[in-house]
């Protein structure tokens, strides 16, 4: 009791006197009588993890059994709610306990982190809060205990599930070609043959098949193939060739696959006008049947305009068979014949499901199963994969229950308007573990037809912690297992683009997982509940109005997961501050697309917070309780425009690994000031932008030793006034940064678009802004800081931006940097002449603009890889390169924009296969080189 005085008279309160002796002694007694539950609290929660990981092992075993009975589900749920309320308590505790330590550990930090010990009277309630939760989980625990006690539950309850492994190696895809499988395609397969060899007086005729995905395409392209092959002697075709397009090709790959196939051999090189040769001199006055096998290529009418010149040169009557997903790719090709593939009928869908479910059954076992046979074929809706892949499992399980319980486990659905074919998958989705069917319960929370970044959809999962440190390397494992599942799907409109992929989930696909989730996820779509009552993990609010009624939410307070969805374009309107008072158990917040101005400062109250997402938001400013969030991995803010500055205490978000600033370097605005302490941040892995700034601001030195990866801006350049600055960021041996961008700045900056020939090239190319012509500096010394921020040899990408310098430093044209495609100098105001950049090997793309100073471009030589050259803004270019020799092999398109000392183009002497464009309007980006032509 004694001990009890002393700590309340250490809280340096005064309260003794203010409260009186017999309030004190109340207090005193309440606290004495739970000491022993404080103290104890470290074996409480030991006790509590071990008994949490005995529950996470249960789960992942109940979703191996097939439980039929509802008060069985129910009971799985409520532990299920219990798990993850243990999974909260142990976060905070550990969140305490390391707050507190590093605290201790980093006594030089001259911004503390703002946390009292362990022994304050404020944590000690916090401490006594945690001890009286855990025994209230401890005794629901007991209580879910007892009742499954009661439930007299024995394994029979729940039949296993077989883990599916000895049946899915046996399981053949449509592809692997069987004639006796190929039943209900006379019609197209008839179709098919007499298009291709029907008379034509042109010299090449296609004809596409097309359908979804399993629908048997390959299966009777292949048919086909074997039955001309084996008609050769009328058919005449001289050559037979097929080609699987496995991924999205370009044409040159695609090429070079076609001759691989004629030849046997393998095609390295990278010349396309050499390759294209060849394909002629091979097909030339022959006749040949092609087929391309998943024809899906990007940018694919205008790629099958280039592919098909040399399959010209072939002899009257050849052909091509394609097949493809999309009847939309093939639609404007010449002589072309399209053949749909749709679902089987019911008696051919029978067939062929009996033909493999029933190989040697004898007429007993055939009479017994055929009922149930007959609802599972109903459930494939004539999809050939689905029908094959569900006979190949059955086959293997001839007997009435096992059947039932297969029937039972895809009919389960309770949503009937969801495609039946779909239902086939289930038995793929229980093939999946725990922390798989769990990730892909998480993209229940995307609308319909929402397109997501694989990279953002990892760190979404990596937040939740479905398995202990789940790691991004993990998670990318697990996404392309979904995907190989086909429940994601690369979307049509970003399949073209090559430095990034969207995906979707398949609309049926995801109310499929809507289904089976449907007791997790709440969705508020214009401030209507569904479902209207009950607690829920996950939330996904969709909107087209210019308020929300978050105050709905407010009973949430099981909510791991807040998502907004906006696609409309209407404004979120304000974040009420209480939101997050209710909400304290998120672990993920993504308040992205929702036009907020402002994030409240209660949202440093989520101390479970993972990720933070507010990309394309006009905050301008972050609260500084952001420091608070301790376990934040991951803050999204990319596309934010109007963000002037980070929090002052950034640097104390030590387990941040992505710090995410706008990443369009078309459109840029510098953060005019960035915290000093990024050195402290060891766990970051992404710091797409950052602002060197003077006096009491982040140095560049404080790089030095994080592992960066991805892209990378650094801006205001012109503020490093000690080239060992530059030296001790040590960028050459930061080797998994794939962009780079060097930019110097003045205060005449602006934000400008680029040009959109540049961005059909780079569209993820990220822009400096500005020159620096105002400098005070010497042209050594900005030579000497160019020379130290030389990158490692494995970079893809380089800006160079403003550089103040008469002269580029030495590294940038060495043919070390072995893998660079791409390099773009703009606005090198005082440079007169351009580095031997034709010696580097694998160089695609290269943009120069606004160099005024630049009269001619004779010394451009080499360039063996080079497709693309942008000339731009050269007021004084005289002169422009020779095409002599082996010189530009693969150049196929140059831009000229407002060179107007430069000869016609008709003088240039530019060989006729390279695309021109030259625009010579008067320039009206006010001198700093950025446009919008």
């Amino acid at each position: 009791m004694h001990r009890i005085k002393e700590i309340l008279e250490e809280s340096g309160s005064n309260i003794l006197t203010e409260l009186g002796s017999k309030t004190i002694l109340y207090i005193a007694t309440v606290v004495y009588n739970q000491a022993s539950l404080i103290r104890g609290l470290e074996d409480a929660v030991d006790k509590l993890r071990r008994s949490h990981k005995r529950i996470q092992c249960f789960l992942n075993d109940a979703e191996s059994l097939d439980i039929v009975q509802e008060v069985v589900r129910g009971w799985v749920c409520e532990m299920k709610t219990s798990a993850f309320a243990a999974e909260n308590l142990i976060d905070e505790f550990q969140t305490l306990a390391y707050v507190i330590e590093h605290a201790k550990e980093a006594p030089s930090r001259k911004r503390k982190l703002p946390v009292p010990s362990f022994g304050s009277v404020k944590n000690l309630f916090k401490r006594r809060k945690i001890a009286m939760d855990i025994v209230e989980i401890d005794n629901k625990r007991d209580e879910i205990h007892e009742s499954w006690r009661n439930l007299r539950l024995r394994p029979s309850d729940g039949q296993r599930r077989s883990d599916g492994s000895n049946e899915m190696d046996s399981v053949p895809t449509v592809a692997t070609f069987d004639k006796s499988r190929i039943v209900g395609r006379n019609k197209e397969y008839q179709s098919v043959v007499d298009h291709l060899k029907a008379d034509s007086v042109s010299n090449l005729r296609v004809v596409v098949i097309y359908g979804l995905a399993g629908i048997g395409k390959t299966t009777l392209a292949q048919l086909i193939f074997k039955h001309f092959s084996e008609a050769i002697s009328y058919t005449n075709f001289e050559m037979m060739i097929w080609v699987s397009l496995t991924k999205v090709y370009d044409v040159l790959e695609a090429t070079k696959e076609i001759i691989k196939e004629i030849t046997g051999e393998n095609c390295s090189s990278q010349n396309f006008s050499h390759l294209q040769n060849s394909l002629k001199e091979l097909v030339k006055d022959k006749k040949f049947l092609l087929v391309l096998d998943n024809f899906c290529m990007k940018e694919s009418m205008f790629s099958w305009e280039r592919l098909s010149i040399p399959l010209m040169e072939g002899a009257t009557g050849s052909r091509v068979l394609i097949t493809a997903q999309n009847s939309g790719v093939p639609r404007g090709m010449i002589n072309c014949h399209l053949v749909q593939l749709q679902g089987l009928q019911k008696d051919d869908s029978w067939k062929l499901f009996s033909d493999i479910a029933f190989p040697q059954a004898n007429r007993d076992i055939y009479q017994k199963l055929k009922d149930i046979g007959e609802s599972i074929v109903d459930i494939c809706q004539g999809s050939p994969l689905a029908i094959i892949s569900l006979g190949e499992v059955l086959k293997l399980e001839a007997n009435v229950d096992n059947w039932q319980a297969i029937c039972n486990e895809i009919l389960r659905l309770e949503n009937n308007s969801i495609c039946p074919i779909l239902r086939s998958f289930m038995t793929s989705y229980h093939q999946l573990n725990y922390e798989s069917k769990q990730c892909f319960a998480f993209c229940s929370i995307f609308q319909n037809s929402y397109e997501f970044d694989k990279d953002e959809l990892v760190r979404m999962w990596t937040a939740q912690d479905w398995v202990q440190r789940m790691s991004e390397a993990k998670g990318s494992m697990l996404f392309n297992n979904l995907q190989s599942l086909s429940f994601f799907e690369c979307s049509t409109e970003s399949s073209s683009s090559k430095y990034t992929c969207k995906y979707t989930m398949p609309k049926l696909i995801r109310r499929l997982a809507c289904s089976l989730f449907k007791n997790e996820l709440l969705v508020m779509e214009d401030n209507e509940l569904n479902p209207p009552s009950g607690q829920f993990r996950y939330a996904s609010i969709f909107h087209k109005k210019d308020e929300i009624l978050f105050e709905k939410l407010y009973n949430q307070v099981s909510l791991r997961v807040l998502k907004l969805i906006n696609e409309s374009g209407a404004g979120v309107g304000r974040i009420p501050n209480d939101l997050f008072n209710k909400l304290k158990n998120l672990w993920l917040l993504d308040l992205s697309n929702s036009g907020i101005e402002e994030l409240p400062d209660s949202v440093g109250k989520l101390i479970h917070l993972r990720y933070l997402g507010l990309a394309r938001t006009n905050v301008r400013k972050l609260p500084e309780s952001i420091e608070n969030l301790y376990n934040l991995q991951t803050l999204e803010l990319k596309f934010c425009y109007n963000l002037s500055s980070l929090p002052q205490g950034t640097s104390n978000l030590v387990n941040l690994k992505h710090l995410i600033l706008h990443l369009d370097w078309e459109r840029i605005r510098d953060l005019s000031f960035m915290p000093p302490g990024i050195n402290y941040m060891t766990s970051l892995k992404t710091l797409s932008r950052f602002t060197v700034t003077k006096e009491d601001g982040c140095n560049l030195r404080e790089l030095k030793d994080l592992d960066l990866h991805g892209e990378l801006c650094i801006c205001k350049l012109e503020n490093i006034t000690n080239a060992s600055d530059a030296k001790k960021a040590n960028l050459r041996a930061k080797g998994h940064i794939d962009k780079l961008m060097l930019r110097w700045s003045d205060d005449t900056s602006s934000v400008q678009q680029g040009t959109n020939t540049w961005k059909k090239v780079v569209k993820q190319m990220l822009r400096w802004s500005d020159d620096t012509s105002s400098a005070q500096q010497g042209t050594s010394t900005w030579k000497e800081v160019a020379d130290e921020l030389r990158p490692h040899e494995y970079l893809r990408c380089l800006w160079i931006m403003n550089y103040p310098g008469s002269e580029f430093p030495n590294w940038l044209a060495d043919t070390s940097f072995s893998s660079i495609e791409m390099v773009r100098l703009s606005c090198s105001k005082e440079c007169e002449s351009l580095p031997p950049l034709g010696l580097l090997p694998k160089l695609k793309h290269l943009h120069i603009e606004g160099m005024k100073k630049l009269r001619n471009l004779e010394n451009m030589k080499g360039f063996p890889s080079l497709k693309t050259l942008t000339i731009k803004d050269m007021p004084v270019l005289e002169t422009f390169c020779e095409f002599v020799d082996d010189e530009f092999p693969n150049l196929i398109e140059i831009v000229i924009h407002r060179c107007p000392n430069l000869p016609d183009t008709s003088r240039l002497n530019i060989p006729g296969w390279i695309d021109v464009s030259r625009i010579d309007a008067p320039s009206t980006d006010n001198g700093n080189g950025n446009d919008r032509s």
